[in-house]
């Protein structure tokens, strides 16, 4: 079985490290402009951007950092760099202009970008694209040529004219004797068209020039480099596919389910364990340093609520509240959340508007005197292979299922990590999971003003308190009933028949509110 059909812990689950708002906005629009920098070359004039009327992107764009994604991406600004935050200025020194428009797209999904790269003197580009949670994306179409490219891969796009049906087969015996270590799509495309898309672990520019026969049709060729943090394997086998399969595999082989997920990842990803450890112990400093960023005190002139997470500690020295875990994870809950809204470093886990969840649960847990490094780890990684079955089988995008899938998501990953810290076994850390996102499900996606703030801080304190209670509970031995890959399928269930109103669009719920719709207007009025 083909790793690269299943989703990878860094690349889908625990990451992307980002700074904005949002990931399936603003991280997934940063990709997708980095894919058309490398695309579109130096010359092109002006990028149209077309978003679908009923999608989520036409209300979205501008408060949850859409156009601040795209445009850095385009620019070459890393989403680390804190200067992405003025991708307005950047845009007006360079060559080229963006125009957002909205029309009725064939595409419905909700986070359907149609791009176009227009050229003085050449043929256009055209690409559609969809955003599709947590940072992740899919260029669907290029040319006119059904594709898939997630970034993942070093990516050979090239075209061929005049192509006869009969002159396929040659042209796919060429490719399979030249390129044993990839593999390859041949897409017939519009006008005679012929797209040949090469997925590779390290760059075929250099060998592709050399392979005798691809010149004699060939009108263009061009290499996309990886986007995403971890190249995916070719072709390697993964130890389970299924979560009974990896709850077998942890009974026969007495193996805890952090330990399960850097199987997984190896066989994934090709990296070693090593190398595993050390990508998830970077992660989990950036995570720290939000929390201690968060609780000095953040600020950010678009943004609805203050500096709240320090509270904690006020009303603690005051006696107004005791000092506790449940304090705690509030309290870090908050100041990840805050570091997100402030434009600070955060890692999206396993997105930016969940980001609080499993890091204020896992370090909230732990206790002062704890001066076992690996143990947080361990819980980050636990919790990195039980949000797999969920990128697997649904998605993490508000825009199609409600905050079920964000904060719901971010409780079940964080519940299963807090039973792995604990010493728990990976059937009682599944357990937790399954009652964790139970608990969640229905939870609608209703951002008041377009940002990402109310109500998803106080979302992301209840999914990070009901991990706690729900890891707790697994450990005891309370039956979850409902077997976690259930679960998922109910999620999905619920979260296709929430309407458009209810997923992230700002059309429902709070959004829609007296005071919400003030919020709005306010933050339109001041230069949205």
């Amino acid at each position: 079985m083909e790793t690269n059909t299943f989703p990878d812990i860094f690349n889908d689950v625990i990451g992307p490290v980002m700074r904005g708002p949002s990931s399936s906005h603003t991280a997934a629009a940063h990709r997708i402009g980095s894919i058309i920098r490398q695309l579109a070359g130096p010359v092109y004039r002006k990028i149209l951007v077309e978003f679908n009327r009923s999608g989520s992107l036409p209300t979205t764009y501008l408060g949850q950092g859409s156009a601040m994604g795209l445009t850095g991406g385009l620019l070459g600004i890393e989403m680390s760099d804190p200067d992405i935050i003025n991708y307005e200025k950047h845009l007006n020194y360079s060559d080229f202009v963006i125009e957002y428009i909205t029309t009725d797209l064939e595409c419905k999904h909700p986070n359907a970008y149609q791009i176009t790269v227009q050229y003085p003197e050449r043929e256009d580009i055209h690409v559609l694209a969809i955003s599709t949670g947590g940072g992740m994306f899919e260029i669907i179409e290029m040319n006119g040529c059904k594709v898939s490219i997630k970034g993942d891969f070093f990516e050979n796009l090239m075209f061929f004219n005049n192509i006869f049906e009969e002159q396929l087969p040659e042209l796919e015996q060429i490719l399979k004797t030249n390129l044993a270590d990839a593999t390859f799509e041949i897409i017939k495309g519009e006008n005679a068209k012929t797209l040949v898309n090469i997925k590779s672990g390290d760059s075929l520019i250099n060998r592709l020039a050399k392979i005798p026969g691809l010149k004699k049709y060939l009108i263009w060729n061009t290499e996309l480099s990886p986007v995403m943090p971890v190249i995916s394997g070719i072709n390697l086998k993964l130890p389970f596919t299924t979560i009974d399969e990896m709850l077998e595999l942890a009974e026969k082989d007495d193996l805890t389910l952090s330990e399960l997920a850097i199987r997984y990842e190896i066989a994934r990803s090709g990296l070693d364990a090593a190398s595993v450890l050390k990508k998830m112990e970077e992660i989990v400093s950036i995570i720290r340093n939000s929390i201690r960023d968060g609780l000095k005190g953040t600020s950010y002139k678009d943004r609805i609520l203050g500096s709240q997470s320090k509270l904690i500690k006020d009303a603690e020295q005051k006696g107004l509240i005791k000092k506790s875990i449940n304090s705690t994870i509030i309290a870090f809950t908050s100041a990840i959340m805050e570091v997100k809204s402030s434009m600070g470093l955060i890692v999206a886990t396993p997105t930016a508007g969940a980001c609080g969840v499993l890091g204020g649960a896992l370090f909230g847990s732990l206790e002062e005197q704890d001066t076992d490094p690996k143990r947080i780890i361990r819980g980050f990684m636990a919790a990195g292979i039980t949000g797999v079955f969920i990128a697997r089988k649904y998605t993490f995008s508000a825009e199609e299922g409600g905050c079920q899938v964000e904060t719901g998501s971010g409780a079940a990953m964080a519940a299963a990590g807090l039973v792995e810290m604990a010493g728990g076994t990976a059937r009682q850390a599944i357990n937790a999971a399954s009652m964790a996102l139970q608990n969640e499900l229905g939870l609608v996606c209703d951002p008041v003003a377009v940002r990402v703030e109310v109500p998803c801080l106080g979302k992301n304190i209840m999914a990070a308190t009901n991990a706690l209670n729900s890891s707790v509970m697994a450990i005891a031995g309370y039956d979850p009933v409902i077997p976690y890959d259930e679960v998922i399928d109910a999620m999905k269930s619920v979260g296709e028949a929430l309407p458009a109103s209810l997923c992230c669009t700002g059309l429902g719920g709070l959004a829609q509110t007296p005071t919400g719709k003030c919020l709005y207007k306010k933050f339109i009025s001041t230069g949205e």
